[in-house]
């Protein structure tokens, strides 16, 4: 009987630790990431990381996401979903693909905010704003690499910007003809996220100063074949018209 009791409690213990160890590794299989949303489509979001590495993930009604305030961002209020944009800095915890856990600064919310609802629309409008300094950025076939004379025109231009008033920066990829369409589109949109991210990373340049990048795919002026000039990206230094013309 005694090793009976003894052997059953043996049993117990070891489903009780195997259970242990199981829960853990569920625990474990959450990750957490950090990066700027490039990309809302629905309910899923992407976005790219301090290393330049996209990572997508889909967001429900049961992911919490929350806006933080303070250095320690201890004080939190929970927000909806459509709060999530293009250009707001996240951190998250991601379970399998699916966003269990996002928060966000309010002040960078506010920030991409105006990008998105005010100083973007008012860009596209076109003759509200005006380009005061220009780079273009070459890239070589297939390449996403910035080389050390991009590098070199993108930090003279950051330059510039932190000593204009109320700047933005417009980002725009291209390519060449060479290759599909379809490929082209997402190495424009790669190449134009690369010097965004060098742009914040590299330069100091605000999320919310710079717009969210665009890939437009091969550019008009691509012609037929390899064109050097065509893998470019474009960057344009942009203010109001009525700052410029206080500035004059």
């Amino acid at each position: 009987m005694k090793i009976n009791k003894r052997l059953n409690k043996i049993l117990f213990t070891g489903a009780v630790a195997a259970s242990l160890v199981a829960m853990s590794g569920l625990a474990a299989a959450a990750t957490k990431v950090k990066g700027l949303i490039t990309a809302v489509a629905g309910n899923t979001i992407t976005i790219k990381d301090a290393n330049n590495n996209t990572q997508t993930m889909t967001v429900s009604s049961a992911t919490k996401i929350h806006s933080t305030k303070g250095l320690t961002g201890a004080v939190f209020s929970t927000v909806e979903q459509s709060a999530l944009m293009p250009g707001l800095p996240i951190s998250a915890e991601v379970d399998n693909g699916a966003a269990t856990k996002i928060d966000f600064k309010s002040e960078d919310f506010k920030v991409a905010q105006q990008v998105q609802a005010g100083t973007e629309t008012r860009m596209n409008e076109f003759g509200t704003y005006e380009a005061i300094a220009t780079a273009d950025v070459l890239f070589d076939t297939g390449s996403t690499v910035i080389s050390a004379k991009g590098q070199s025109d993108l930090k003279a231009l950051a330059t510039k910007a932190l000593a204009t008033k109320d700047y933005m920066v417009v980002v725009t990829g291209f390519t060449d003809s060479t290759g599909n369409a379809a490929q082209n589109q997402i190495l424009s949109t790669k190449r134009a996220a690369a010097v965004t991210n060098f742009l914040q990373q590299k330069c100091g340049l605000g999320p919310g100063r710079v717009k969210a990048p665009d890939g437009l795919g091969i550019a008009a002026d691509a012609g037929t074949g390899s064109n050097a000039n065509a893998r470019r990206v474009n960057v344009k230094l942009v203010v109001d018209k009525g700052v410029a013309a206080g500035n004059k």
